[in-house]
């Protein structure tokens, strides 16, 4: 467990954490889904669409961390990090939106910008181009926009000690150690 302050904390995710994890990853389609006709469909397809981002990201981030952020005691989101020797990437940090707008992203990255500072390490992150409150927070803690693409923005942080920046593909074998070493 990580404690961020404020009764906000990280903790690993476990298997009855699945429906949780879930309903974060349906919160991000909710606009899109909402215009289908059908909310048996709807669900399918969510349901189709998590399986399918799940595996992704086991694929191209093996060994990944898998934490739950919690804050009240309550479920409040996700964050997928995956660690090669040098870099840090955030694969993924959703809030659940009552949890958004309280500082909870914030403290999660300055804990992650705290550990790679100690590290040595660069963080790289993914950023869907229409959540552009996740922009202003990247952009606001010092994260250079480094890529963009048709769905997202790209952007890395290095404590003042690095010079190069992080890589956005994780390496065939990188060594994978957690974040919190404590």
């Amino acid at each position: 467990m990580v404690d961020l302050g404020r009764g906000t904390y990280l903790r690993p995710c476990e298997p009855s954490d699945d429906a949780f994890l879930y309903d974060v990853f349906c919160t991000t389609w909710e606009s899109e889904v909402a215009a289908l006709p059908n909310q048996n469909l709807a669900q399918h397809i969510l349901r189709i669409q998590h399986i399918a981002q799940e595996r992704r990201f086991a694929s191209r981030y093996p060994g990944h961390q898998r934490l739950i952020v919690m804050s009240g005691g309550l479920g409040a989101g996700r964050l997928y990090l995956f660690e090669s020797l040098s870099s840090l990437q955030v694969v993924d940090l959703t809030l659940m939106p009552q949890f958004r707008s309280r500082g909870i992203g914030t403290r999660i990255l300055h804990h992650l910008m705290s550990e790679a500072t100690r590290d040595g390490s660069t963080i790289a992150a993914g950023v869907p181009r229409t959540n552009k409150g996740a922009t202003k927070l990247y952009a606001a803690l010092g994260f250079q926009l480094v890529s963009v693409d048709d769905l997202d923005n790209g952007f890395e942080w290095a404590p003042a000690s690095v010079t190069e920046p992080a890589s956005h593909t994780p390496t065939a074998g990188a060594v994978v150690r957690p974040v919190s070493r404590r």
